[in-house]
């Protein structure tokens, strides 16, 4: 009998819990803007500017496309730097003086664009994508409560989100980041959310390593959604010709 008990409070506990994540995850969505909102977005583009440490803020520029498509351009002093994917590869430019030759991602980079490709995030349909999510506890971020979730994808990587347990919109993101074959830990922060098409967007994100936390800081000007995308954005940059994010040049 008390084995019998225990197995049914076993059996009991993780309905709760996983009931717990659902409800978290439900709630996280709707302040979104919720599922039919988010899924009628198709393309996204993310104009504005980025700052690393102390130095001066240059342009910088995201555009994403579903399924899995992203295109970076981050200027800093006379350079630029392109990263592209198209979903399944990736690679990257670094542009100087109007030259350069573009060289293939890793795959743990192609990996890390691929989360900022995903315009639904983790979250939706996390069990269809293969992600499995587990509540891990409360904690604060600066001065607020947050949900703690563990989120592990169908290839093992783990990245944890953090939902304000008030507004219920991520305010961190915390996991690692592969950069020329290193991995680290990385966190990201998230505010100032404004709405653009029904949908909840942060335009100031500030990251960093655990100790450099405000390494880098991204301030996006304007947020345009569905806006149209050629696929051939996402593929192998080209030859430098004018671009648009106002530093050095940058071909479409």
């Amino acid at each position: 009998m008390r084995n019998l008990a225990i197995s049914l409070f076993a059996c009991l506990s993780l309905g709760l819990h996983a009931q717990s994540v659902d409800e978290i995850i439900a709630k996280a969505l709707a302040a979104r803007g919720g599922v039919p909102a988010i899924r009628a977005i198709h393309t996204e583009r993310l104009t504005g500017h980025i700052s690393f440490a102390q130095a001066p803020a240059g342009p910088f520029l995201v555009e994403i496309k579903r399924p899995g498509k992203m295109r970076e351009e981050i200027g800093f002093g006379q350079k630029t730097l392109v990263q592209t994917t198209d979903g399944a590869s990736g690679w990257k430019l670094m542009i100087t003086n109007g030259t350069g030759d573009p060289v293939a991602l890793t795959a743990g980079e192609v990996r890390n664009m691929a989360g900022g490709a995903d315009i639904d995030g983790p979250l939706l349909d996390y069990a269809k994508k293969g992600n499995k999510v587990e509540f891990v506890g409360k904690e604060k971020v600066g001065d607020k409560d947050a949900y703690k979730l563990k989120v592990t994808d169908k290839t093992g990587d783990t990245r944890y989100d953090y939902i304000d347990a008030n507004s219920f919109l991520e305010i961190k993101w915390e996991g690692q980041v592969e950069n020329a074959g290193e991995k680290n830990t990385f966190a990201s922060y998230f505010s100032d959310y404004r709405k653009v098409h029904n949908v909840m967007f942060a335009f100031t994100i500030t990251s960093g390593a655990s100790d450099h936390p405000d390494g880098q800081k991204i301030v996006f000007d304007k947020v345009e959604v569905n806006v149209p995308l050629e696929d051939s954005l996402f593929g192998k940059p080209a030859a430098p010709q004018p671009g648009r994010s106002g530093q050095a040049p940058v071909s479409h």
